[in-house]
């Protein structure tokens, strides 16, 4: 199974497709793909959309190690003025990135403006 998924969500405007970029991950984030993931969400940063989401709809199991590909992508995202936006976690996966801070961090970055 596939863990990564990227779809383009088409905007009107100059910039069409690059405005906003959706990513969705598949099965589990743990510490045996983090690193992997977390490059591939660096490297969609790094191309300049205005927005990343990145849809945890059908991500089965999300580990603490698997939130630093998140932390990655937005470290990233805060470097290029691109706004990450996490979308459809579950209720477990909610609660991880709430444990290790991530909802903090997010929401942090929503309230600078970014």
């Amino acid at each position: 199974m596939r863990l990564f998924r990227l779809r383009h969500r088409k905007q009107s405007g100059p910039e069409g497709m690059r405005a906003h970029k959706v990513v969705r991950l598949h099965g589990d984030l743990d510490a045996g793909n983090a690193d992997a993931t977390g490059r591939r969400l660096v490297r969609l940063v790094d191309a300049g959309p205005e927005v990343l989401e990145v849809d945890l709809a059908d991500v089965k199991h999300l580990s603490p190690d698997g939130c630093a590909a998140l932390f990655m992508a937005l470290s990233a995202a805060r470097t290029h003025g691109t706004r990450l936006v996490i979308t459809h976690a579950g209720e477990r996966a909610r609660s991880v990135m709430h444990q290790i801070g991530l909802s903090r961090a997010l929401s942090a970055e929503d309230a600078d403006g970014s």
